[in-house]
């Protein structure tokens, strides 16, 4: 039996219900989107340039949803997770100089002053709008930027009426040209939930494939040959769908088998300004 070459389609997506509140100097929902930033997209956009830099010709998929891309490009968010990255560089700093005789836990603080340091850079380099630089990665040939419903509606809740669906496929369209020039080819299905009939919106919108839910492949009738492991085209339109793997998600989401619940894994929310005594 010959040999034959497997592939495997790295995909992240990459999501935030939109939160802005000018309304209030500081608001609790706004620090989802700026905890995201600083730790989760400037780290990866880190990495990416580092494959860069070391001449490593890497392929990574993404989505971008449009309420993400629309909280990167609003001029107060901007200038909100500046704000944000500033403080927690000060707290850095004096933690710095108050663990400045325990050298081991002053270790920690130093990293983290570094850290923040580090995202005052890259949101000095790209006017704090983070899509401009995962932008120069797609333009650079290296990441495909895939779109999302317009507000990350369930679309099997959304189907009656159906024009809600076409309407979350359609503004989303839109708005990823907008951002980017360039329309999308792909879409991750809002909780990667699909309705047969869906692809008919997809492929209206200029839409080649959809990342769906494993028991949305491997429930179809007839059962797929090959799983979640091969694209299956839709019978509706000439639209392909990408199922999720199984045993990967459960990495990335569960307790009990992924690394959320592995003891080293970090507790984001502890407070060390409600932790320590005053």
């Amino acid at each position: 039996m010959a040999d034959t070459a497997g592939s495997l389609a790295l995909v992240l997506h990459a999501h935030l219900p939109y939160v802005r509140h000018p309304e209030w100097p500081h608001f609790f929902e706004e620090d989802w989107y700026f905890e995201a930033c600083c730790e989760t997209y400037i780290p990866l956009l880190n990495v990416m340039g580092g494959l860069s830099n070391d001449g490593v010709d890497w392929r990574l998929t993404m989505s971008l949803t449009p309420t993400l891309l629309s909280m990167c490009r609003d001029g107060l968010l901007q200038d909100r997770v500046r704000g944000y990255a500033e403080e927690r560089r000060e707290l850095a700093d004096r933690e710095v100089y108050r663990l400045r005789n325990e050298p081991d836990m002053q270790a920690l603080a130093v990293m983290y002053r570094d850290h923040y340091e580090g995202c005052l850079g890259v949101l000095a380099r790209c006017g704090s709008d983070l899509s401009r630089e995962f932008d120069a990665f797609e333009r650079a040939g290296h990441l495909e930027i895939v779109t999302c419903g317009a507000t990350h509606g369930y679309f099997p809740l959304l189907g009656l009426p159906p024009q809600a669906v076409r309407a979350q496929v359609q503004v989303a369209v839109q708005l990823h040209q907008s951002v980017f020039g360039r329309a999308p080819r792909g879409i991750w299905l809002p909780e990667c939930g699909y309705l047969p009939g869906h692809e008919r919106y997809l492929h209206e919108a200029g839409l080649r494939y959809f990342f769906v839910e494993a028991h949305g492949v491997l429930f179809g009738c007839p059962r797929p040959r090959f799983g979640t492991y091969a694209p299956v085209v839709c019978d509706g339109a000439p639209v392909a769908a990408f199922g999720r793997d199984v045993e990967s998600s459960k990495q990335v989401w569960s307790s009990k088998e992924g690394y959320p619940g592995d003891y080293w894994y970090r507790e984001f929310y502890r407070d060390v300004g409600w932790d320590l005594d005053h």
